[in-house]
């Protein structure tokens, strides 16, 4: 557009001029009207230049001072801080348990792309001698669940949070546009939900249903004995939980040896290492009716018979508990096995 002007500027007195200027005072007037045009080119010419030259800058999703805020949610199955984003989502700080805190962000829709993104503490506005404390990169995955931390970045960040820093994270958008995407987590408010935070901690249950929902108990020779003291802290740990989940409808109690001496002696020891588990549980005051008890010797191995350590393996019995759905509470929903802590370590410069 702003190349026809000059060109119009340039040329149109000449054409007007020729074709239709009869004479010396049309010559002059079209001669006149030349400059109007080329300023005008020159104009649109400026425009364009300076709106190709405006920086890039991020696409921002943070909250005002007046809108920050922290919600705190708990119970005996797991304890959450979650700070809402406008137009992004949430930042959650999250303890499972019989887990360890994690942080992560919840987008309403897909925002980053894979990749790294960059994580720094901005100082409270008032701290003029502090500057920003530069966390490296994190790692980033495309889709609902980009941002995932483990429980050393974790404690670093809530204990930043209380004490008044800002956290910024930026990655490129996955829409492939170039401004980068940039979500701010602010202190404002954090304080008093950390409080009740952590008083939830103090009475999280010490597993969660995943880590107990099929209990292994193990024996340490191929005779009967009494439950090993280890072994008892599971079953401690398995009742501490079924106390509190008015869910569970049905245990499945299953005895299994290795494979040293005869058969019809395994038969016999994995009968007598299921039936001592299921006393144990009635005693604790499960009822007869939801157990299911069964013994199988050594025919279904779950390791090799031909190492010490696989038949350690093979002296068990199994516990597996069955819920009904329409009971489970609230917050002791059932969660697929998340990846190992090193999934979640944050990539170096």
């Amino acid at each position: 557009m702003w190349m026809f002007w000059l060109w119009l500027g340039a040329v149109w007195p000449q054409s007007a001029g020729g074709k239709y200027c009869a004479n010396r005072q049309n010559k002059q007037r079209a001669s006149m009207m030349r400059w109007p045009l080329f300023l005008t080119g020159v104009f649109f010419n400026t425009l364009l230049l300076s709106v190709i030259a405006l920086p890039c800058r991020a696409l921002e999703f943070a909250n005002g001072i007046e809108e920050s805020s922290w919600r705190y949610e708990g119970s005996r199955y797991g304890c959450s801080l979650v700070h809402g984003v406008p137009f992004y989502g949430d930042a959650v700080f999250q303890t499972r348990a019989g887990e360890n805190s994690r942080f992560k962000l919840k987008p309403k829709a897909s925002r980053f792309e894979s990749g790294k993104a960059s994580l720094k503490l901005k100082p409270p506005a008032w701290r003029h001698n502090v500057e920003t404390i530069d966390l490296g990169y994190v790692p980033v995955d495309k889709g609902l669940n980009p941002v995932q931390l483990n429980s050393a970045y974790t404690e670093r960040l809530m204990a930043e949070l209380l004490a008044g820093y800002e956290l910024e994270l930026v990655r490129a958008p996955w829409y492939g546009a170039e401004e980068s995407s940039k979500v701010m987590i602010s202190p404002i408010g954090f304080r008093d939900a950390y409080a009740r935070y952590l008083d939830c901690l103090a009475d999280l249950l010490p597993v969660n249903f995943d880590q107990v929902k099929r209990t292994a108990v193990y024996f340490g020779s191929n005779k009967f004995e009494p439950l090993p003291a280890s072994q008892l802290l599971k079953l401690n740990n398995l009742l501490r939980y079924i106390q509190t989940d008015a869910s569970i409808k049905a245990f499945y109690i299953d005895g299994h040896t290795d494979s040293v001496g005869t058969r019809a002696d395994n038969y016999i020891l994995a009968e007598n290492r299921a039936k001592e588990v299921t006393a144990f549980l009635v005693a604790k005051g499960i009822s007869e009716d939801k157990l299911t008890v069964r013994w199988h010797g050594e025919r279904y191995p779950v390791a090799s018979n031909a190492t010490v350590s696989g038949r350690a393996q093979n002296r068990r019995v199994t516990i597996r508990i069955e819920r009904d759905p329409a009971l489970i509470p609230k917050g002791a929903e059932s969660k697929d096995a998340e990846p190992s802590d090193s999934k979640f370590d944050a990539v170096t410069h």
